[in-house]
């Protein structure tokens, strides 16, 4: 009775690493690495999320996504570098299908 439990037992542990070593097999360190930059990215730029400017950068780029194109230029009248820099980032976001605000 033993010797047959033991057998089931290791044969449970044989089935279930023969069913993880795919997945564990294909995933990828440049995987991994990709994911921990756009976290970081995304951490750096979290100020911006604040800034009036980066929402509508957000919300032009998100309406350029949803009709495919790309707006030549924009033209508004930042107050300062950073309010430009949020707008160019908020836009690259919703140009990627990423919307950051509430849509009306």
């Amino acid at each position: 009775m033993t010797k047959m439990m033991r057998s089931i037992a290791i044969a449970a542990a044989f089935t279930f690493t023969a069913a993880a070593a795919p997945t564990m097999l294909h995933a990828s360190p440049t995987a991994a690495f990709g994911q921990d930059r756009d976290r970081v990215q995304h951490e750096e730029h979290s100020e911006y999320k604040t800034n009036s400017y980066y929402r509508v950068g957000n919300r032009e780029g998100y309406q350029d996504y949803t009709r495919k194109t790309q707006r030549p230029e924009h033209t508004h009248k930042y107050r300062s570098d950073d309010d430009r820099k949020a707008h160019d980032y908020g836009y690259q976001q919703g140009l990627q299908g990423r919307r950051y605000y509430t849509p009306r």
